[in-house]
């Protein structure tokens, strides 16, 4: 995916998906693999054989990718902010560094 034109997809990503991960995210229980791109994706721990949220941080630091594993094809962008204010809303979540 990397260094490829995006074009508007739409992409649906449970609920249940985003809660497993962001729960998997607050008590560090993430586990990462690397596609043949480089890129390193995250999931929750456990989870691989079954439908989850895939996260990627972009080379350059700047988006964030969020994908379903039913459907690698496709993928939402965030922006940094938009990923740190999602995750500075978990349980346990450190406080931002100014």
């Amino acid at each position: 995916m990397a260094g490829v034109e995006r074009e508007p997809a739409e992409v649906r990503i449970p609920k249940t998906a985003l809660d497993a991960f962001a729960a998997a995210l607050s008590v560090r229980t993430v586990a990462t693999r690397t596609w043949p791109d480089g890129i390193d994706w995250m999931y929750p721990l456990g989870t691989w054989d079954e439908p989850h949220l895939e996260v990627a941080l972009m080379p350059g630091g700047e988006e964030v990718w969020l994908r379903m594993s039913t459907d690698r094809s496709s993928a939402v962008v965030w922006t940094i902010e938009q990923w740190w204010d999602f995750a500075g809303r978990l349980p346990g979540a450190m406080p931002p560094q100014d």
